[in-house]
């Protein structure tokens, strides 16, 4: 058994960066891991208090029960993304694997044991690109005594394990921009029936599309989404949890990407409550496959939580028949017009 080690980019969240760490503390399998701090220097005053907060925790708290804890400070500011990078480059030296989260999570007490499992089981297993120690807040459809999903529609960043050598081969593909570009093949393989409606919406809204954005930049970077999007398109999977092992607390405002859905009507993805999501307790796991048949079924009921309005989504159609009738260089063609003619009748509202 290898055992996989936590890293984690954090700046000035110290709330959320302490509960995420003592949570980490309490995991059965804390005495087995390495974990790896890169705190990124302040980029402005404002940011000081926090960041001097989670400096010091990190110089007097005890660490005693991992393996081994890393501290880096930088000494400029590298944004998330610079600092994020740093930490893969660290571990690429070092490590086979790693699990990698923000610092706004809360774990299960098993969620080490979990990753370390499922990362030793599908190691060898061509199909299987990540695992990921969150599962949405859905009644998901498993067999007997399953404690885990082989899926294609859930790749969250909130807790992701992942292969070194794997993760090359992924991210090479994803930057180069060929899984946009290989929409004809998705289209004639049928795989694009893999994806969840929001992938879908997600992909080929921007497959057809010759401007940018942010969605198109998470879809040419190695994200949650582009990720998501990449089983569908080459037919990998993900393992997820039955019960989720993560507890996400970004969800509040104070992060970067995800927006404020503190108390939403958690009828949705955009406006569930995370904070109150409950998560596995146990404190030991044990590694049983869902049936595979069940795959399409929870697939549906991702779509259910996870949906997009129907307009939007017949707006997508539009652009995924141009492309499977005459191609995708005539669909980025005609882009423009329909983006026109779309705003003019308010159809994607």
């Amino acid at each position: 058994m290898k055992y996989a080690p936590f890293v984690v980019p954090t700046l000035c969240r110290s709330e959320h960066f302490i509960r995420m760490m003592e949570s980490l503390k309490r995991n059965s399998w804390a005495c087995y891991t390495d974990v790896i701090v890169s705190v990124d220097y302040p980029p402005a005053e404002k940011y000081r208090k926090g960041w001097q907060e989670i400096c010091d925790y990190l110089d007097q708290g005890d660490f005693s029960v991992f393996k081994q804890l890393v501290v880096i400070k930088q000494t400029k500011n590298l944004g998330v993304g610079g600092n994020t990078n740093f930490l893969y480059n660290y571990v690429v030296q070092k490590y086979d694997r790693w699990i990698r989260c923000d610092d706004d999570c809360e774990f299960s007490p098993n969620f080490l044991e979990y990753m370390d499992k499922c990362l030793d089981r599908f190691e060898d297993d061509e199909n299987v690109v990540a695992v990921t120690g969150y599962a949405y807040p859905i009644d998901w459809s498993v067999s007997e005594g399953a404690t885990c999903m082989k899926q294609q529609f859930n790749v969250a960043s909130w807790g992701l394990g992942r292969w070194v050598k794997k993760h090359e081969l992924v991210a090479k593909y994803i930057r180069s921009g060929q899984m946009l570009e290989d929409a004809d093949m998705v289209i004639k393989s049928g795989r694009y029936k893999k994806m969840s409606n929001r992938c879908y919406v997600q992909y080929f809204n921007q497959v057809a599309s010759n401007r940018k954005g942010t969605v198109k930049i998470f879809l040419t970077s190695v994200t949650d989404i582009s990720l998501r999007a990449y089983l569908a398109c080459q037919d990998k999977y993900c393992i997820s949890p039955v019960i989720s092992k993560v507890r996400n607390l970004g969800f509040d405002g104070s992060g970067v990407v995800c927006q404020n859905t503190v108390g939403m009507d958690d009828s949705s993805t955009e406006s569930y409550d995370y904070q109150k999501q409950e998560i596995d307790a146990a404190a030991a796991f044990d590694l049983v496959l869902n049936d595979p048949h069940l795959l399409h079924e929870n697939k549906l009921k991702m779509d259910a939580f996870d949906g997009v309005s129907k307009r939007y989504l017949w707006y997508t159609n539009i652009k995924f028949w141009i492309v499977k009738c005459f191609g995708l260089k005539f669909a980025k063609r005609l882009d423009g017009a329909l983006v026109a003619m779309i705003k003019a009748i308010g159809l994607k509202k």
